[in-house]
């Protein structure tokens, strides 16, 4: 689905402020993958993802990106129907609203495929309801005058009307409080039934332990590695060498394991550790 080969990228080059942010990044992302990337701040995450929908080009002599078969380091791309194939939903998306109703907010992805009428309304309908708001009460509303978690679901249906095969989010949970990093996890899932693969930028380990099936860690520009959640918190080894923090629920476990409580140290979310407890307990 995307396949990216012996990408580099510079900021400002051949002036007295160029950085490069990437050195010779391999990836494969594969139709139905729930993709995590996850690294420190400034280790090139958000670089990386706005090349798979050309926010971002591939510059020249600095490897390849292929979305299925349109290569992105071409000079002509046909971006009207890459971004039908890729969805981006950038940190704090709200920020992204710009129309002065939700519905034309929404529309406006499907109007620019050039889609008719009608359809654009039907994808907005089906969008708005598909992220868990009424239509009949939200269509005609400013998007301005939602609150914070509205606003939200409103970014990410716009995104979704839009039908992406491939949906990448940069931290889609960031500044919300526990309930809400739930509710929008949800509806990740939830879209991942017509999104079939998903990209996910995290600071949180919980979710990517819980959601993703294969996560890259990046340092500075490199990607020290691809490994499944189980190999990654499971390994204080690779742990150390990558930087990377364990879920809170997976530090969890080995504190009451190193307290003599007798559990699976590499459990990975909630429910893993529920069931844990309850077979010490006598319950399962």
């Amino acid at each position: 689905m995307i396949d990216v080969k012996n990408l580099s990228f510079v900021y400002s080059p051949k002036t007295p402020f160029t950085t490069q942010a990437l050195y010779d990044i391999n990836l494969q992302i594969e139709t139905g993958d729930f993709f995590g990337i996850i690294g420190s701040t400034g280790a090139g995450k958000s670089t990386l993802v706005s090349h798979f929908n050309a926010l971002t080009r591939v510059q020249k002599n600095s490897g390849t990106v292929l979305v299925d078969d349109i290569d992105l380091s071409a000079k002509k791309i046909d971006l009207k129907k890459l971004r039908a194939k890729v969805g981006m939903v950038f940190q704090y998306p709200e920020h992204q609203l710009f129309d002065d109703t939700v519905e034309k907010d929404v529309m406006f992805g499907p109007k620019n495929l050039g889609l008719p009428v009608e359809e654009q309304k039907e994808r907005a309908r089906q969008a708005i309801e598909l992220v868990g708001l009424d239509f009949n009460e939200i269509a005609q509303r400013s998007p301005f005058e939602l609150s914070g978690g509205q606003k939200r679901r409103v970014a990410l249906a716009g995104v979704l009307a839009m039908r992406p095969e491939i949906l990448v989010l940069d931290e889609p949970t960031a500044g919300l409080d526990p309930v809400g990093k739930r509710d929008i996890m949800q509806l990740v899932v939830h879209a991942k039934e017509m999104c079939p693969t998903v990209v996910m930028i995290s600071h949180n380990m919980d979710e990517i332990a819980e959601y993703c099936n294969k996560i890259a860690v990046l340092n500075r520009g490199r990607v020290m590695g691809v490994f499944s959640p189980r190999e990654l918190f499971g390994s204080e080894e690779l742990l150390f060498k990558c930087g990377v923090e364990l879920p809170l629920v997976t530090e969890l476990a080995v504190r009451l394991y190193n307290n003599g409580i007798d559990i699976d140290r590499t459990v990975l979310t909630e429910d893993e550790l529920v069931r844990e407890l309850m077979k010490v307990g006598g319950h399962a």
